[in-house]
C-alpha cells in the first residue's frame, strides 16, 4: 500500500495562492471575452471611467464634416449629420454606448471603445432589433467641429463633376 504523503503547512499555502491566481486568471479571460476587450482595455477600464472618457466632440474619420457627436458631463449629447442635429440623453453600460433621443423616439446602443484621440462605435441595436450589418463608424476628437452645409457638399460634388469632365477630354 502506498503512503500517502500530507502537505506542509507552506505548501498548503502555495497551493492555495496558486489556485487564487489561476481563477482570477480564468475569471479575466473569461470577462475579456463576454465584453469584448482585450486585456489592456479590461485593465484601463477597471481604472479609468468610460464617461469621462467620451466626453467630447468626436468627428467621424471618413466622413469628415458630414457626421460628428458631442458627449457633455451631465449624461447629454448632440448629434450632427449634416446640419441637422439630434439632442438626448446617453448611458454607458460595460462596452454598451446607449443613446436616447425624444425627438426621435429611438434608443440606439452601439458597442464602444474609447481613447484619447479615437472612438470606435459599432450599432448592435436599434429600438431593440440588431442590425443586418454590423459596421464600425471611426470619430477622432476634436477641439471644434467642421460640419459642411449640404450646400458644401453639393459645391465639392459638382467640383468633382467638372474634374472628371475636362479629365475625359
Amino acid at each position: 500500500m502506498a503512503k500517502i504523503q500530507r502537505l506542509s503547512k507552506i505548501q498548503k499555502i502555495i497551493v492555495s495562492v496558486v489556485a487564487v491566481i489561476l481563477a482570477l486568471l480564468i475569471a479575466g479571460g473569461a470577462y475579456c471575452i463576454s465584453t469584448n476587450q482585450t486585456p489592456v482595455e479590461a485593465t484601463k477600464s477597471i481604472f479609468t471611467k468610460n464617461t469621462n472618457q467620451i466626453v467630447g466632440k468626436w468627428q467621424k474619420t471618413d466622413a469628415k464634416g458630414v457626421i460628428a457627436f458631442v458627449f457633455y458631463e451631465d449624461g447629454t449629447y448632440d448629434s450632427y449629420i449634416l446640419t441637422a442635429n439630434i439632442s438626448g440623453e446617453y448611458e454607458i453600460d460595460g462596452r454598451k454606448l446607449i443613446l436616447h433621443s425624444p425627438s426621435t423616439s429611438k434608443d440606439l446602443v452601439y458597442k464602444f471603445s474609447v481613447n484619447e484621440k479615437e472612438l470606435k462605435l459599432t450599432l448592435a441595436e436599434e429600438d431593440g432589433a440588431v442590425p443586418d450589418e454590423k459596421e464600425e463608424s471611426v470619430f477622432e476628437k476634436v477641439d471644434e467641429l467642421n460640419q459642411s452645409t449640404l450646400s458644401d457638399l453639393l459645391g465639392n460634388l459638382a467640383e468633382g463633376n467638372s474634374e472628371s469632365a475636362t479629365e475625359d477630354k
